[in-house]
C-alpha cells in the first residue's frame, strides 16, 4: 500500500524537477527544481531531496523512469537506476520507479497553451513534468 505524501522526482542530468502530493494522495503540486552546478553535485541534490522529505514528511518517493522507445532512453534509464541506488543508500523511504514517458511533452504543451513566456521555461517544465506523472500515478491509485 502506498503511503502519502509522495515526492515525485523528474530526473535530469542537470535539473531535477520535484512535485509533492497532498497527505491523502489526491492532488499533485509542483514543488521545486534542483540543479547540478560546478559546485553542487548529485550528492548535494540527494541531501536537498532528503531535507525536503523531512520537511514535507514524505512517505514515498516516486522516481520518473522513461520507457526505452529510443536508444537515448536506455542511457537515461541507466542514469536513473544509478541515482535510485545512491538515493536508496541514504534513506529508508520506499522508492517507486514510475513511467514518466511524455510528461515533459505534456508539461511543455500545458505551459504553451496557458500563454506562459518561454523564458525560464526549462525549470518550469521540469517541475511541471514531475507534477504530471505524479498526478497520473495518484489517479491510478484512486
Amino acid at each position: 500500500m502506498i503511503e502519502y505524501p509522495v515526492l515525485a522526482i523528474d530526473y535530469g542530468k542537470k535539473h531535477f524537477g520535484l512535485a509533492i502530493s497532498d497527505s491523502k494522495g489526491i492532488i499533485a503540486s509542483p514543488l521545486d527544481v534542483l540543479s547540478i552546478t560546478e559546485n553542487h553535485g548529485q550528492t548535494d541534490i540527494i541531501k536537498q531531496i532528503l531535507e525536503i522529505c523531512e520537511e514535507y514528511r514524505v512517505k514515498t518517493i516516486l522516481l520518473g523512469y522513461p520507457q526505452a522507445f529510443i536508444e537515448k532512453h536506455n542511457t537515461t534509464q541507466k542514469h536513473v537506476s544509478q541515482f535510485e541506488y545512491k538515493l536508496k543508500g541514504n534513506t529508508d523511504i520506499p522508492i517507486i520507479l514510475y513511467d514518466e514517458s511524455f510528461s515533459t511533452t505534456s508539461a511543455e504543451n500545458m505551459l504553451i497553451s496557458s500563454g506562459q513566456n518561454t523564458k525560464g521555461f526549462r525549470k518550469k517544465i521540469d517541475k511541471i513534468a514531475a507534477t504530471v506523472f505524479l498526478q497520473e500515478f495518484l489517479n491510478s491509485k484512486h
